[in-house]
C-alpha cells in the first residue's frame, strides 16, 4: 500500500457529496449531464475570487429582514444561506490566514451587536461537523495514502482545495492569539478542536516522511488508536510501513497468525527493540480484547488522550533521565548466551582498565569454577550431541571470560587489606568501616549485630547489597518471553532460564514475562477518577476531594501535595522564567517556587478556578496534563502519587527495568498447572510518586559496565537483595 500511493502524482481524499456526511458515489450520468461547476481552491492569492464572494454572502446574510411576529421589532439575521460546503471551504481559508481572521473578528463583532442571537458561523461549522463524520476520518488505512503521498487533494461534493490548506488551518487555530470564544460558540469550538486534532496528527508525521525519517512505531499506534480496520491485525499493519527504519519489524505482517499473537508480538518487538517498557505508559485495563495478557496492550482499543498526551509530551524528558536499570529481551537460548558472553566481555574490559583498583572478591574463585564446569555438564554435551555449532562456540567463549574473570578474584579478607583498599567504599562500606572493626576485633568487642560473618569473606553483610546492584543489576533487566515450541529450551535444561518453561502441550503454553523488580509500596487509599477537563466544575470538585482526604494524612505536607498534582513537570525548568532568582539551587530560590506552589493551589481549592497570572499559567497547563484521567492515591508509607483510573487499593507500585516511572501492578493467585519461582501479577499501568516523599534507597545506583549470570551470584548475596524476580501474565 506504501508503494502504491508513494508512487502516484497526487492522491484524491474524497469527503463525500457534499450534501450529507455519507459518501455517496455519484452515478457517471449524474456527473455528465447534471454536475454543477467545479469550485478551486488554491489556498494563495488566486482565492481573492471565492473570499469576495464570501464576503457578499455575509454581508447579504446580515440584511435584516423584519419578523412575521409583530410583538418583536428587533432584526433577525439569515444564517440559511451560508450553510453550502462552499462557505465551509470559505470559512476554513479565512481561519487558516492572520489577517483574514482578524477581518472575520471585526465583522462578526458588528453583526453580533445588530443581533447577539446570531450564529452566522456555527453554521458554517455544523457543516464541518458533517465533513468531519464521513468514514475517511476514522479508517486506519488512510493514513498511509495522506502520508506517503506526493501531493494530496480534498474534494468534497463539488469544492477542492489542497491538503495543505487544512493543515494551514489548522496550525494557524492552534497557535492563534485571537480569542475564538468571541465569534465562535463553545460547540463550535469543539468541533474546530476536533477538526485541529485530526488535520495536524498528519503533519508532522508528514514532515518526518519527507526527510526518509519516518516516526516510533509506539507513537504512530496512540495517534492513530481512535481509527478503525475491518481486521483487527490492520490496527499494526497498516502502521509498519509508516515507521522509523529501525522498527520496521514487517516480517511480523502475517494474516495466518490471531488477533492475539500479533498484537503480543507487536508488544514484544517494541520493548525489544527500545529496551524499555514505554509501551506500559498509561491504563492497560483499556482493552476491548479478553484474550490478551495483562502486559500486552490492546491496539483496537483507543488510547487515552490524556495518556497519549503525557506519553509524547514526556518522551524527551523521559530519554533525558532514562533509567540505569537497562532491559534487554531475550526470546531464544542463543540469544541468552550471546547475553551472557557480552555482559562478561564488558566487565572484563573495564577491569583490565585499571587491574589493581578493580577487583573481583575472592569469594567469586568458586564460583567460576562451578560455573565453567556446570557449563560443560548441562548444556555443551547436549549442543555438541546437535552440531549446535554456533551455540558451541559462544558458551566455550563463556568459559574462557570465567577463567579471564577468576584471575581478577584478588580480594583477600584480612582487616589490613580491607582496610587500606582505596576503592573498598564502592562496595557499601568505608575504609574507615573496616579500619573500626579491626581495631574492636583486636580487643574482642567484634559483635553479631555488626553484620559479620565467621567466613573469610565475613564483609558479605548487608551492606553488600549496594555491590550487588552494581554487579548484577543489569544482567536481572533480562525480560523472557515464552518462546514458540520449535525455538523452546529443551524441557530438561532448567538452568536459570526457569522463565523460558516449555509446556510439550502447545495448548497449555502461557504468555507471561519474566522479570527483576524493585517493590516501594502497596497502595492503602485511591480517591475517585478525574475524567475529563471539559467539565470543569467536575475536575476542580474531584481535585478539592482528593485534597481533602491527603489533608487528614499523618506527614501532611501542603508543598509537597501541590508538586504531586503537577506530576511529572520539571518544575525547575517551568518556573524558570517565573522565580527571578538566579541559580535555581540555592535557598532563596527554592523559597520563591515554594511561595508560588503554595499560592496557585490556594487559588485553585479556594475559588475552583486557575489563576489569571501569566505566572502560573505552566501550572495550570501542568495540572490538566498530569490529572487527566488518572486518580491520586496513597501508599502505606503516605508517599503520594497519580495513577491510571482502574487501579485500586491492595495493588502494589513497583519499578521496573527499563523506566524511569514506576508501575502499579495487582497479584494474582497462580492457577493450578503454574509451577513458578516467584509471585504472578497482572500490570495495571504506570504512575507517579512524589519524589520527595520516597526513601534515598530507592534510588538506583549507577551500575558497573557489564553483567554477570545470577547463578555465578553466591547465594548469600542474595539473601541481601531487596529485588525479587515476579511473573506477569
Amino acid at each position: 500500500m506504501k508503494d502504491i500511493y508513494s508512487g502516484g502524482t497526487q492522491v484524491v481524499v474524497y469527503l463525500g457529496d457534499g450534501k450529507n456526511h455519507r459518501p455517496k458515489r455519484l452515478s457517471e450520468h449524474h456527473i455528465i449531464s447534471k454536475a454543477p461547476n467545479q469550485q478551486h481552491f488554491y489556498n494563495d492569492e488566486r482565492d481573492g475570487v471565492h473570499l469576495e464572494e464570501f464576503w457578499a454572502a455575509l454581508s447579504a446574510s446580515a440584511m435584516p429582514s423584519l419578523p412575521t411576529n409583530d410583538r418583536s421589532k428587533r432584526p433577525r439575521i439569515r444564517s440559511r444561506h451560508l450553510s453550502s460546503t462552499f462557505h465551509m471551504f470559505c470559512l476554513l481559508r479565512v481561519l487558516g490566514d492572520e489577517v483574514l481572521t482578524s477581518d472575520l473578528v471585526d465583522r462578526m463583532r458588528k453583526l453580533t451587536a445588530m443581533d447577539p442571537s446570531c450564529d452566522l458561523l456555527g453554521t458554517m461549522v455544523e457543516t464541518l461537523r458533517c465533513m468531519l463524520l464521513n468514514p475517511w476520518w476514522q479508517r486506519i488505512w488512510v493514513v498511509q495514502e495522506m502520508i506517503v503521498s506526493r501531493a494530496a487533494v480534498v474534494r468534497c461534493g463539488t469544492v477542492t482545495c489542497p491538503w495543505d490548506m487544512f493543515i494551514a488551518t489548522a496550525s494557524s487555530l492552534s497557535s492563534s492569539s485571537v480569542d475564538m470564544s468571541t465569534i465562535f460558540r463553545p460547540d463550535s469550538i469543539k468541533v474546530l478542536q476536533y477538526f485541529c486534532r485530526q488535520v495536524l496528527s498528519f503533519r508532522d508525521l508528514r514532515n518526518q516522511w519527507k526527510k526518509n525519517l519516518g516516526a516510533p512505531m509506539l507513537t504512530l499506534l496512540q495517534d492513530f488508536s481512535a481509527r478503525r480496520a475491518t481486521d483487527e491485525r490492520d490496527k499494526v499493519f497498516a502502521l509498519l510501513g509508516l515507521a522509523s527504519h529501525s522498527q520496521r519489524f514487517l516480517a511480523l505482517a502475517s494474516y495466518e497468525d490471531s488477533v492475539a499473537d500479533v498484537y503480543r508480538a507487536t508488544a514484544v518487538e517494541l520493548i525489544r527493540r527500545s529496551h524499555s517498557l514505554e509501551i506500559w505508559h498509561g491504563d492497560l485495563a483499556r482493552k476491548n480484547r479478553r484474550d490478551l495478557a495483562s502486559w500486552v496492550p490492546d491496539w483496537s482499543a483507543v488510547y487515552d488522550e490524556g495518556d497519549r498526551q503525557r506519553a509524547q509530551r514526556g518522551g524527551s524528558e523521559k530519554g533525558e533521565r532514562s533509567s540505569t536499570w537497562k532491559l534487554t529481551v531475550v526470546q531464544s537460548e542463543g540469544g541468552y548466551w550471546k547475553f551472557v558472553a557480552e555482559g562478561m566481555t564488558l566487565l572484563l574490559h573495564w577491569i583490565n582498565e585499571n587491574p589493581q583498583e578493580r577487583k573481583l572478591p575472592k569469594r567469586m574463585e568458586e564460583e567460576f569454577d562451578s560455573y565453567h564446569r556446570l557449563l560443560n555438564i548441562t548444556c555443551l554435551v547436549f549442543y555438541r550431541r546437535g552440531n549446535a555449532n554456533a551455540l558451541v562456540t559462544t558458551v566455550e567463549r563463556i568459559q574462557e571470560l570465567c577463567i579471564s574473570l577468576k584471575a581478577h578474584c584478588s580480594w583477600g579478607s584480612a582487616y589490613e587489606d580491607l582496610a587500606k583498599h582505596p576503592s573498598i567504599s564502592a562496595f557499601g562500606r568505608s575504609a574507615a568501616f573496616y579500619r573500626e572493626v579491626k581495631s574492636k576485633s583486636e580487643v574482642g568487642q567484634v559483635t553479631p549485630n555488626m553484620d559479620l560473618e565467621s567466613r573469610d569473606d565475613f564483609w558479605f553483610g548487608k551492606d553488600t547489597a549496594a555491590w550487588l546492584d552494581r554487579m548484577a543489576i543489569r544482567y536481572e533487566t533480562v525480560t523472557f518471553r515464552t518462546p514458540k515450541s520449535e525455538t523452546a529450551i529443551q524441557h530438561h535444561f532448567r538452568w536459570e532460564l526457569e522463565e523460558l518453561i516449555w509446556y510439550p502441550d502447545e495448548r497449555r503454553r502461557k504468555s507471561f514475562l519474566s522479570m527483576e523488580s524493585m517493590p516501594l509500596g502497596t497502595v492503602r487509599h485511591v480517591g475517585e477518577r478525574l475524567f475529563s477537563w471539559d467539565d470543569r466544575d467536575s475536575a476542580f470538585s474531584t481535585i478539592s476531594k482528593w485534597v481533602s482526604y491527603y489533608e487528614k494524612m499523618s506527614g501532611y505536607h501542603r508543598v509537597k501535595l501541590a508538586k504531586t498534582l503537577l506530576g511529572e513537570t520539571n518544575l525547575t525548568e517551568t518556573l524558570q522564567s517565573t522565580a527571578e532568582v538566579d541559580g535555581v539551587g540555592d535557598k532563596s530560590h527554592r523559597d520563591t517556587v515554594e511561595a508560588l506552589l503554595l499560592e496557585w493551589l490556594d487559588h485553585v481549592l479556594e475559588r475552583h478556578d486557575f489563576p489569571d497570572d501569566a505566572n502560573m499559567k505552566p501550572l495550570n497547563e501542568a495540572l490538566v496534563l498530569a490529572t487527566t484521567g488518572r486518580v491520586m492515591f496513597a501508599l502505606n508509607d503516605s508517599t503520594l502519587g497519580l495513577g491510571p483510573g482502574s487501579m485500586t487499593v491492595g495493588d502494589e507500585v513497583m519499578m521496573l527495568p527499563g523506566t524511569s516511572s514506576p508501575f502499579v501492578l495487582r497479584f494474582r493467585l497462580p492457577e493450578r498447572d503454574e509451577s513458578l519461582e516467584g509471585p504472578a501479577y497482572a500490570v495495571v499501568g504506570d504512575c507517579y510518586l512524589d519524589p520527595s516523599s520516597s526513601d534515598e534507597k530507592k534510588k538506583l545506583p549507577n551500575p558497573w559496565p557489564g553483567w554477570l549470570p545470577e547463578t555465578i551470584m553466591p547465594i548469600e548475596l542474595k539473601v541481601y537483595w531487596e529485588r525479587r524476580r515476579i511473573y506477569l501474565f
